[in-house]
């Protein structure tokens, strides 16, 4: 899954967690999993003042944190997929 902005990312933060419930059973993993969604929400917040401060016509940079952003949620469940197989 793919954000297309910072609104997104309610859904896809609620998405990846239920997916480590339902799919992760070591609890060092889960602890590690939510700390990088916890992380990726940070990013996050920074990407919502990046987009409202191009929307005022700063010249911020929003594109490249939205990517930095999906690459960060491409490899959460990456992580999930290597963790469950992992058990």
């Amino acid at each position: 899954m793919r954000i297309r902005n910072s609104l997104d990312w309610a859904y896809i933060d609620t998405a990846l967690r239920a997916r480590v419930n339902s799919r992760i059973s070591n609890v060092e993993n889960k602890f590690q999993l939510y700390k990088m969604i916890d992380n990726i929400g940070t990013e996050v917040t920074l990407l919502s003042k990046a987009e409202v401060m191009a929307r005022q016509g700063s010249r911020v940079n929003a594109e490249h944190l939205l990517e930095k952003v999906n690459a960060d949620i491409d490899a959460v469940y990456e992580f999930i997929l290597v963790a469950a197989l992992i058990g």
